[in-house]
């Protein structure tokens, strides 16, 4: 085969290799930045230690009121047991108690305060953890056409690498490595088609000697501007 037209072929398959990694790339992305379900996860995970924090106070006063409500039972034992017979003492005992009632109706709403919250929250995180799962579902669906194209998009990857390696035997090691050297200069194009008797990527204008030269196909001719391997349909 000849030198020009199998680069050409391998340019063909390069071009098409870029673009199948770009999408592998996008698909990469978009599997990994599900920003909907990254939110909704924030979300759940805000109000988890909202609820955490708010058990964790209701069990602190759980145990306060259960300590004052044993306190006073206490009080009201030795005032009730007849061996306090002091008025005065009676009278600070009786006094005591109440001051631990109000102590105990105070804890005894805030926990109840602390209750209402918690369920509150613990709704929101119901609703959040619902929502979730439906978006994950819709992701799911989604994502299985990406999955499906990705796996397309990998094999296709393989069969390409495959013509490339079949269509290297027949370019001399020396111009594969003037190729793939133009390849990395210039944007991953090292070849460019003649469109009207110009280089179809820079634009210079080619002499008659030029364009009959590239028709030739027997050696390279490069774009006297750009620099690129000239070639003609």
């Amino acid at each position: 085969m000849n030198q020009i037209i199998g680069l050409i072929r391998l340019q063909q398959i390069d071009s098409r290799l870029d673009r199948v990694r770009t999408r592998l790339h996008q698909i990469k992305l978009i599997l990994e930045n599900d920003q909907e379900i990254r939110e909704i996860v924030s979300q759940k995970e805000a109000l988890e230690l909202k609820l955490s924090n708010i058990r964790s106070d209701i069990s602190t006063n759980e145990t306060i009121v259960k300590n004052q409500q044993v306190k006073i039972q206490q009080l009201q034992v030795n005032l009730y047991s007849g061996k306090v017979l002091n008025p005065k003492e009676l009278q600070e005992l009786e006094a005591e108690i109440a001051s631990c009632q109000r102590q105990l109706n105070s804890s005894e709403n805030k926990l109840l305060e602390l209750m209402i919250i918690c369920e509150e929250i613990q709704k929101e995180y119901d609703a959040t953890s619902s929502s979730l799962v439906s978006v994950q579902k819709s992701s799911e669906s989604k994502n299985s056409q990406v999955l499906t194209e990705q796996a397309n998009l990998i094999k296709e990857i393989d069969k390409l690498n495959s013509e490339k390696k079949a269509s290297e035997i027949s370019i001399t090691e020396k111009d594969v490595n003037i190729y793939n050297k133009l390849r990395g200069q210039k944007g991953g194009i090292a070849l460019s088609v003649i469109s009207e008797d110009a280089c179809s990527s820079c634009g210079a204008t080619l002499t008659p000697a030029q364009h009959q030269a590239v028709r030739a196909l027997d050696r390279m001719i490069f774009c006297p501007s750009c620099g690129r391997i000239l070639f003609t349909t």
